[in-house]
């Protein structure tokens, strides 16, 4: 939860239907905002009632004190004043708003930045109706619509859709095209003359896949007699993944400066889930006219009921001033009788599964939390690390997270193996002291959501080689000391001991599953699988 600059005269809801389901809550000069999957614990779930009980109840507000809800969806678009599972609870239907998906996700990214003239470009699997692609131009509090898809266009042919035709070929799931940009870094370009979409002067993008789902990349692979194994390979499909990683960056700076060329617009909003690609985020600064680029922590569709709550700020109710985002710790923080509660497993608070209740663990509380834990970590031990209040979005930053050493290049396998079980070729995230990103990465600007693909400086390569991808990048996280001063001290006491200031930073999951929330689900993550310690506040706890 943070405090937002300008206290809201009104309690403000947003909450989004379809998968990545969640609540956010703008009251007083508080906002508040968690992922449904997070507290039901089922990977990117629908739903948002667990989410809005959990916010409410942190606010100490009643369903009836809520002014406006505003939600959103994909696809087909929802009735005018969509009151979904409410209606059971409020009988005024006025209350209530619905708005566009694509429109969503530019409140979430424009309102979030400090721009007060931007363009923003959202990308994502699928909108409302055939969207893919959308255009905007905003200043001070107005977005406008300036461009996107045809809307008579499939949209299968969309460049999220397309990306995802690519990743059903490689054998993962629309919501595992991470897996595919993880992967191409390990192919080579075979079929550089063959495009994959094409841009008109009214910056349509269309791909040339044709066909639903895998359908799509199977098609065209066969109409153009091209060779990327057989399907469903995974790590054997590796240059397919380099063929749409390299096809969807080309179209996208194609677009950008297209874009820039008829705006003149030096600021870009980024979101949608295609800009979870953190190359591409990084090419578009490296490699066009724009000098500024923002893009928030949930560009995916767990900011939906984000935006919508921004939507409602600064839109219906026209709040001016913006709320102030610098930290994206947006979820609440847990009491030290709820963390005793599990440590005891005293179960007035929380139910305790068989793991928990069976694991001997035993704890104790530190003095110096950041120097205990940094000494741990430089013996080379897996430590879960539960801080304050959860980040918004998927990505762990430092609150939810699991830590070791960046070194030796052997620490990546370990962790898969023992602790993540996931594919050898997915990477884990360089957290680093934001002062010092330049001396390592080929960076100087802050990339506090590990939404940006840096290369490795020469003389930094074997120092941090488990956070490394094979092309030498690194999806950096910088840690800035006003935003997580507790992450901060324990990167600079790790320093301290090993002279780098860098620790790999995953989440604080198993593959498959959510990253943890509550201490509960802390502990039962400890004790199931074979991390070394957990850290929860200043609390050691040991095996």
């Amino acid at each position: 939860m943070i405090n937002i600059n300008k206290k809201s005269d009104k309690t403000i809801l947003g909450f989004n239907v379809g998968h990545n389901g969640g609540c956010t809550i703008i009251h007083d000069d508080k906002l508040i905002s968690i992922s449904e999957e997070r507290l039901n614990r089922m990977k990117n779930s629908d739903g948002y009632l667990y989410s809005v009980n959990y916010c409410l109840n942190e606010l100490g507000l009643k369903l009836e004190d809520v002014d406006i809800f505003i939600s959103s969806c994909y696809g087909e678009y929802l009735p005018e004043h969509y009151m979904g599972d409410f209606k059971n609870f409020i009988s005024d239907e006025k209350k209530f708003i619905t708005i566009d998906h694509h429109l969503s996700h530019a409140c979430n990214s424009y309102f979030l930045s400090n721009f007060d003239e931007a363009m923003i470009i959202v990308i994502d699997g699928s909108g409302n109706l055939s969207d893919t692609e959308s255009y905007y131009i905003a200043h001070g509090n107005e977005i406008e619509k300036v461009g996107g898809n045809n809307p008579k266009r499939d949209r299968y042919k969309g460049i999220g859709r397309t990306y995802e035709t690519f990743s059903n070929f490689c054998g993962y799931s629309a919501q595992q095209a991470g897996k595919t940009m993880g992967l191409s870094a390990y192919g080579k370009m075979k079929y550089k003359d063959i495009s994959l979409y094409e841009i008109n002067d009214k910056l349509e993008i269309s791909s040339k896949c044709n066909g639903k789902y895998i359908d799509g990349s199977l098609n065209f692979i066969k109409e153009n007699n091209m060779d990327f194994g057989k399907p469903l390979s995974g790590f054997d499909n590796k240059d397919a993944a380099f063929y749409v990683q390299y096809e969807t960056e080309k179209i996208i700076l194609e677009l950008v400066k297209r874009l820039y060329d008829k705006y003149k617009i030096k600021k870009v909003c980024l979101a949608g889930g295609v800009f979870l690609n953190g190359v591409i985020n990084q090419r578009i600064l490296d490699e066009t006219p724009i000098e500024e680029v923002f893009v928030p922590p949930c560009c995916d569709d767990t900011g939906q009921n984000l935006g919508n709550a921004l939507y409602g700020y600064h839109i219906v109710y026209g709040n001016k001033e913006r709320i102030g985002f610098a930290s994206p710790y947006l979820g609440r923080n847990y009491k030290e009788e709820e963390i005793l509660d599990v440590l005891e497993k005293k179960q007035r608070k929380y139910v305790l599964p068989y793991e928990v209740k069976s694991c001997k663990f035993k704890y104790k509380k530190s003095k110096n939390i950041e120097k205990d834990v940094a000494k741990l970590l430089s013996e080379g031990n897996l430590v879960g690390w539960f801080q304050g209040a959860s980040e918004i979005g998927p990505r762990a930053l430092g609150n939810r997270s699991i830590l070791c050493a960046p070194y030796p290049r052997e620490m990546k396998d370990t962790i898969n193996l023992r602790i993540k079980h996931r594919e050898n070729f997915r990477p884990f995230a360089p957290a680093i002291l934001e002062e010092k990103v330049s001396e390592y990465f080929q960076i100087d600007e802050p990339s506090r959501y590990m939404l940006r693909v840096p290369i490795c400086k020469e003389n930094a390569l074997d120092k941090i080689p488990a956070t490394l991808h094979v092309d030498k990048s690194g999806r950096v996280q910088t840690v800035n000391k006003d935003i997580n001063e507790r992450f901060y001290k324990l990167l600079k006491e790790f320093e301290k001991i090993t002279s780098i200031p860098v620790l790999l930073n995953t989440s604080f999951n198993d593959n498959g599953e959510p990253i943890i929330e509550t201490p509960k689900d802390a502990m039962k993550m400890f004790c199931k699988s074979q991390l070394d310690y957990l850290v929860i506040e200043d609390y050691i706890i040991s095996k």
